[in-house]
């Protein structure tokens, strides 16, 4: 039952107040864990640590901004003493600037590569460490998307951050495997959320959107839950390295 898929387990999930990281959230604890709650906005973690105590399970909103890349080792060390062992990490926390890549700026190139790259590489080895030392298995699972597969024009440097994400994932895969660490990613289509709603209304957007998806609609942060379940739960212990496309068959069509 998937209730009970992750019981007893804790779950660290970055980008969780809002999104596909606050879905995330609620599936797993709707499923038994207990999650850590990370992202840069106190009042909407509280919301979401407040709907997983209707739940029943234990919540511990924490506000951190993942661009500290230096800053980060601390935190892990801060969070773990008083939570307990970390057993599922989701990185989903992740920023985006739209630019033409003539003019791109070169802060905003790094800010990308900062938060969506190397930011969770620095959590990925924060947990490894602690399963390593533990001698006890674990489940990463990390956030990338298809433009990982896919180009599109004025997205640089977020099109380059997630395809590192996707051969990182498959690279810690094939290192870790010997601790019995998993780490697999998911990569989601075009996802309505809070930060794509102005893509939403912007008509010919979403036109070309549906165009280019044969399920003809925008994805939701739920339809990521299912994939996100699975790979954290037992049911997945033999896979590592692949990326699940929650995509709407996006990448299937020529």
């Amino acid at each position: 039952m998937q209730n009970q898929l992750l019981e007893n387990k804790t779950a660290l999930i970055t980008g969780a107040g809002r999104g596909i990281g606050k879905a995330i959230a609620l599936a797993f604890a709707q499923a038994g864990a207990d999650v850590i709650l990370v992202s840069r906005t106190a009042t909407e973690l509280q919301k979401v640590a407040d709907e997983i105590a209707g739940f029943g399970r234990q919540a511990w909103p924490r506000t951190f901004d993942l661009s500290q890349l230096d800053d980060i080792a601390g935190f892990y060390a801060q969070i773990t003493a008083q939570t307990g062992p970390v057993d599922i990490l989701v990185n989903v926390a992740g920023v985006i600037h739209r630019a033409a890549s003539l003019d791109f700026p070169a802060d905003k190139w790094q800010q990308a590569l900062n938060v969506n790259l190397s930011a969770p590489f620095r959590l990925c080895q924060c947990f490894a460490r602690d399963r390593v030392a533990a001698q006890k298995p674990g489940k990463i699972i990390n956030i990338t998307s298809l433009l990982a597969e896919a180009g599109r024009a004025s997205i640089p440097a977020y099109a380059a951050s997630k395809s590192g994400l996707k051969i990182l994932t498959q690279t810690l895969a094939v290192e870790w495997a010997q601790y019995h660490i998993n780490v697999n990613a998911i990569g989601p289509g075009y996802i309505e959320t809070e930060l794509t709603e102005p893509l939403v209304n912007n008509e010919p957007f979403t036109s070309w959107v549906l165009s280019k998806t044969p399920m003809q609609r925008w994805g939701t942060p739920g339809d990521l839950t299912g994939a996100a379940l699975f790979l954290a739960s037992a049911q997945a212990d033999f896979i590592t390295g692949q990326t699940i496309y929650v995509d709407g068959g996006w990448l299937a069509q020529i």
